[in-house]
Parts: structure tokens; sequence; C-alpha cells
């Protein structure tokens, strides 16, 4: 398989540029479905206190593109990578973008997750690859998919 098509993961945190309303984030989630669906692209996107973890998979030149349009986005800034790797399968095959809203209570409940809590640091900020690794581990394994159904909203694609 060439380099540039092989199934490849990145995942980044990055601080929202204002704390974002209910609406302005199922409207990103809505746009990012839409985009996704069209480049063959699948993650998640978590929100927690005005910061950003996000999960990209696909063709490897494709992820690259689209997170540095990500990049450059003026909705948030301090954009950090953390992750960066090789895929045999994806992890969120089903998802063209898995999202949840989450709190600190919620994520203190992941094993690995409360000493970098325990920091004080704004939301995803501060976070490093194991722990990274850790957060996408627990998604992955269904954490939020059974609890807090309100959070997640039927988006219409046109």
């Amino acid at each position: 398989m060439h380099q540039d098509t092989q199934l490849f993961m990145l995942s980044y945190t990055s601080i929202a540029s204002h704390l974002m309303s209910h609406q302005e984030l199922i409207d990103l989630l809505s746009h990012a479905r839409v985009n996704n669906n069209q480049r063959n692209i699948t993650g998640l996107l978590l929100y927690m206190e005005g910061s950003f973890f996000q999960v990209l998979e696909g063709e490897r030149d494709v992820v690259d593109a689209l997170y540095i349009k990500i990049a450059q986005d003026k909705r948030h800034h301090h954009v950090m990578k953390l992750l960066e790797e090789p895929l045999i399968d994806r992890g969120f095959a089903n998802w063209s973008m898995g999202y949840q809203h989450v709190s600190r209570e919620e994520l203190a409940h992941v094993t690995g997750l409360t000493d970098f809590l325990d920091q004080e640091h704004p939301g995803f900020e501060g976070m490093h690859s194991e722990r990274a690794e850790t957060l996408i581990n627990a998604f992955r394994q269904g954490r939020w998919q059974t609890r807090n159904t309100h959070q997640y909203q039927y988006v219409h694609h046109v």
C-alpha cells in the first residue's frame, strides 16, 4: 500500500476561541459529518470547558490535509498534535464524527486521567499522547455511548 493512502489516525487538542453554545457545537458537528463523509474520514470530537479533543481516521494524505485546514480555523487556537500513527483497522469506523460534550467528573472515571484532571488547566489543554490513547480507548469501548444521550442530536444530511 502506498504510504499516502495508508489508513492513518491523528489526534489533537485545541482551545476554542470562545465558550461554544450547544447549538454552535451541533452546527460544527453537522458540517464536519458532511465533509468527513465526502472524504471517508471517521473519528470523534470531544468538547470540555472550552477545549476540543479530536481524532481523525482515514487515508494519510486526506487526514494530513484536513489537519492543516483545521489548524488554520479561527474557531480555535493552540492546536496541539498528540498522536499520529498508521492503523490496521479504524477504531471509529461507524462514525463520520462521534461527539460528546464531557465533564471533568465523567472523565475522572477513566483510569489514567485523574492526575491530568487534577492539574490547573482548562479542558484538554496540556494533555499528552499517553493520556490521549487512554481517552481514545475509553471512548472506543463505549464509555459514553449509552449515557447522556440528551447531548446527541440527529443531524440532517443534505
